[in-house]
């Protein structure tokens, strides 16, 4: 699995948006960032580039938020 589908999926079982800080723990905690020292940092980075991709199933709400696009009802620009 991908960081993508893992994100989608820490996304879907929370039901809101998440801060970064709490995408990356999360990761931690189920294993899937076994070595990464600072899960916080490498979230934020990764979740910012993944929400810039215009199909990206995760979209920024600001102030470090990141939801499903489904959930947060937009959709992406042609």
């Amino acid at each position: 699995m991908a960081f993508r589908e893992w994100v989608v999926e820490i996304l879907k079982e929370a039901g809101r948006p998440l801060h970064y800080q709490e995408v990356g723990l999360k990761l931690k905690e189920k294993g899937h960032w076994k070595g990464v020292q600072d899960p916080v940092k490498i979230a934020r980075i990764r979740l910012s580039a993944l929400a810039r991709w215009h199909r990206s199933p995760v979209v920024a709400l600001g102030k470090g938020l990141y939801a499903l696009r489904e959930e947060a009802d937009t959709s992406p620009e042609p």
